[in-house]
């Protein structure tokens, strides 16, 4: 067959019917005539199918769309749209030569009816690499279902690369959560406040609920409507997300490493930090400094922040608490609030680490950040019916005993602790933020 077109199914019944009738032939040979007749016919359906398919072919567009940013771990569309110009009902199977670290090989679509009206299909993925994602060829088989003998394989030219960032759609959607009035529904905690805020923001009119003490009698006396002045928390305080990049960060939950969580809720953060008008900064260590973003809160500062955790690489090696420390110690002079994410699976680490995070809490606000190692939990909850089952549930409940331990000795350090579960980490950690502002813990 001629480049791009493939024989089907169909074909090899019909010529099997063919060769049936000739042999049938030889016994009966009033059948010869019949079966040249069904054989030439045969063959003339073939070479018309064929040539239907290669004369239509470029009047069949395909094309894809996909943004060039993608979110890291968040299952997003791909987006396909099929037109078909002819006049032809067409039968088509779709493929698409996604990115290697997809590991997708099947049909996008299979079996597809293309009509006058255009088929538009998404198929979702979820990256869960940073970095770039080569997007290669969209390869159509089209075949006409009414004789179908033959299918022609088109090549589209849809080739194109797209970065996979710490994810923006968990930070849009945690910004939107924290920010909304019914904040509460979706998890983010309600502080009571110490004392009253003390910057004024604005003059609002008075609402069932703000506080009375607030009324400011000049002005509604001017607008015969009561009104109340607005105060906001002290703005300006600078808040560092450190990220251990560490071999303790390399455990996967949900597909994702711990460090890969940890740079999802590092932007986050950052982006909530910067609504609330503080100065957002980035640190990233394993045993050298790799990243150091100064806390700012000018314009441009949470991309630079994003692009910084974007192109973080590691090779998991012993991280560097102490090089942490002393680093600190001279870039950052003005006490800050240090979201620190990181990991210790066992006592003997904390305590190995533990005179650096005292020193780091005496300067500054420190919040460690750990992990609950999810897939132990699970195990503490099955019923055991062996003896393998007692030995695996008793280890479990020690290791999570032991976790519970280290986030309770850091407490008793007097370094705040969250021992969160990662498809938590985000959450918890914008709940503490909040519980520090609106107690001025700084």
């Amino acid at each position: 067959m001629l480049p791009h077109t493939y024989i089907t199914n169909r074909f090899f019944y019909g010529l099997a019917l063919c060769v049936f009738l000739f042999i049938l032939a030889y016994s009966f040979p009033s059948l010869f005539f019949f079966s040249k007749i069904v054989f030439f016919g045969f063959v003339f359906l073939v070479m018309l199918d064929w040539g239907i398919l290669y004369f239509i072919s470029d009047k069949i567009i395909c094309t894809r769309n996909v943004v060039e940013k993608l979110s890291l771990g968040d299952e997003q569309a791909v987006g396909y749209k099929i037109t078909n110009e002819t006049n032809w009902s067409l039968r088509g199977t779709l493929y698409d030569e996604l990115p290697y670290q997809l590991q997708h090989r099947s049909e996008i679509l299979k079996d597809q009816m293309l009509t006058s009206e255009p088929v538009e299909h998404q198929h979702y993925i979820r990256p869960i690499e940073r970095g770039k994602y080569a997007f290669g060829n969209l390869l159509l088989y089209v075949q006409n279902p009414k004789l179908g003998f033959v299918e022609k394989r088109i090549i589209y030219n849809e080739e194109l690369d797209a970065e996979v960032h710490p994810s923006i759609l968990q930070m849009r959607k945690y910004e939107l959560q924290v920010f909304s009035k019914n904040a509460f529904l979706a998890g983010v905690r309600q502080t009571r406040k110490l004392g009253e805020s003390d910057e004024f923001e604005y003059i609002k009119p008075y609402m069932q609920g703000d506080n009375i003490k607030n009324i400011n009698w000049k002005a509604t006396s001017r607008k015969n409507q009561l009104v109340v002045n607005q105060y906001q928390n002290t703005r300006s305080q600078m808040v560092y997300s450190i990220v251990d990049m560490g071999r303790s960060m390399k455990m996967p939950f949900y597909d994702l490493t711990l460090l890969d969580h940890s740079i999802n809720s590092a932007l986050v953060i950052s982006n909530i930090i910067l609504k609330k008008y503080d100065k957002a900064g980035l640190i990233t260590f394993s045993d050298k400094m790799e990243t150091i973003v100064q806390a700012k809160s000018i314009t441009g500062q949470l991309e630079n922040i994003s692009l910084q955790l974007y192109n973080q690489k590691t090779k998991f090696k012993e991280s560097n608490f102490e090089l942490l420390y002393h680093t600190l110690r001279r870039r950052i002079n003005r006490r800050s609030i240090l979201l620190f994410f990181t990991n210790f699976e066992n006592e003997i680490d904390m305590e190995r680490n533990l005179p650096y995070l005292k020193g780091l809490s005496k300067r500054h606000l420190l919040v460690v950040i750990l992990f609950v190692n999810t897939e132990i939990l699970s195990m503490t909850q099955k019923e055991s019916k062996t003896k393998s089952d007692i030995y695996l549930k008793t280890f479990s409940e020690k290791a999570i005993y032991e976790k519970e331990r280290i986030a309770h000795r850091l407490n008793i350090e007097k370094i705040q602790t969250i021992l969160t579960a990662p498809e938590d980490l985000s959450i918890n950690v914008i709940n503490r933020y909040l519980e520090i502002k609106d107690k001025r813990m700084i």
